[in-house]
């Protein structure tokens, strides 16, 4: 029953007599509205001081169009890792080999100080070219290791239109692995990545034939990035890129830590 409200004046029931008068279903109402914003303070925190245990790094991205595309790869990791420094040097259709001889890494790192150096070779060099990918990762790990930085390599996808000529995630991943293995740099696996997602989703669109990613390709390669490089799984990273719906951005987070062995 409604409580009526009092008569031309008569006085105002008391506070107390407010309270007792409530609706019984209200006292529980109030309980699960508190136990809401307690659960989202708890979420907030949690994600802030995930961030600040992230360690702060400066890393800087070195490749082609497959590194700025959709903002940046660089870009995106800056965002997961809120905490660190990105940047890239990246010029569409570049081999590794030709940073290396025109100097754009070297001047970069003697103008700057970088904790880490991802080196993304051009998507058919590695199975197609084998020594050049070989040589011009072995040229700019010494340029990297004489600025007092270490070089990590983003492994890079099975590219639709090359796959018939060997570019495929198999041999991207040997690839990858061996020049890694070599020199003792990390590998970001996003091109396993990108194979585990499409098994699981085949209708899901992660590259252009050409290989060039979309979107949801360039987040899913930061995530597995920041899981390399920050040791850390990237789900439940607090960061929502915009360019990619919250339902496959917590898929591909998940996927990028099954990649990356979290």
């Amino acid at each position: 029953m409604r409580t009526r409200p009092p008569a031309w004046g008569a006085a105002a029931p008391s506070a107390a007599s407010q309270r007792r008068a409530r609706s019984p279903t209200e006292r529980p109402r109030a309980r699960v509205r508190v136990a809401r914003i307690v659960v989202a303070l708890a979420i907030a925190f949690a994600a802030h001081a995930a961030a600040a245990a992230t360690p702060a790094l400066r890393v800087l991205l070195v490749g082609n169009s497959y590194t700025y595309m959709n903002d940046g790869i660089d870009v995106v990791l800056g965002k997961l890792a809120s905490q660190s420094k990105t940047a890239r040097i990246a010029v569409g259709g570049y081999h590794l080999e030709q940073f290396a001889s025109e100097g754009k890494v070297r001047d970069a790192l003697a103008a700057q100080r970088y904790d880490v150096v991802v080196l993304q070779e051009q998507s058919q060099t590695p199975v197609m070219f084998t020594h050049t990918f070989r040589a011009g990762v072995l040229a700019l790990d010494r340029q990297i290791r004489a600025a007092g930085a270490r070089t990590a390599l983003l492994m890079t996808w099975e590219r639709p239109d090359s796959a018939g000529q060997g570019v495929t995630t198999a041999n991207l991943a040997a690839a990858y692995k061996g020049v890694g293995s070599e020199i003792g740099a990390r590998v970001a696996p996003a091109g396993l990545a990108f194979a585990r997602a499409l098994r699981q989703r085949p209708t899901l669109t992660l590259v252009s034939d050409d290989g060039h990613p979309t979107p949801a390709g360039t987040y899913l390669a930061a995530c597995v990035l920041y899981a390399t490089l920050f040791g850390e799984s990237p789900v439940g990273n607090p960061y929502s890129d915009p360019q990619v719906p919250a339902e496959p951005r917590a898929f591909l987070q998940r996927v990028a830590a099954e990649a990356a062995g979290y």
